[in-house]
């Protein structure tokens, strides 16, 4: 292992979130933490999860773009979803 690498990553596969990477300034302003989201994956056709916003970054994200990061936690997770799946996710707002 090389200095500054990771020798163990440990998660909890009981309760898996999802994390935003491209939510823009634009749409961040119009959300807050409890707002319910709606969550597919590529991989799941025809599986929807519901989810509720628990954070939003202060701070927008290094690289390109303005983007900020929104955790979700959902509802429920499907039997064969894997961590590091694509998730996408549309999030209602009033």
């Amino acid at each position: 292992i090389s200095p500054g690498q990771p020798a163990i990553e440990i998660a909890d596969l009981e309760h898996l979130r999802v994390e935003t990477t491209d939510l823009s300034e634009i749409d961040v302003a119009r959300i807050k933490t409890g707002d319910t989201a709606i969550v597919t994956f590529d991989s799941l056709p025809g599986t929807a999860v519901t989810g509720t916003i628990v954070r939003i970054s202060p701070k927008a994200s290094p690289g390109s773009g303005v983007n900020y990061t929104v955790v979700i936690e959902l509802q429920e997770i499907p039997d064969k979803l894997r961590w590091g799946m694509t998730a996408f996710v549309d999030i209602e707002t009033e």
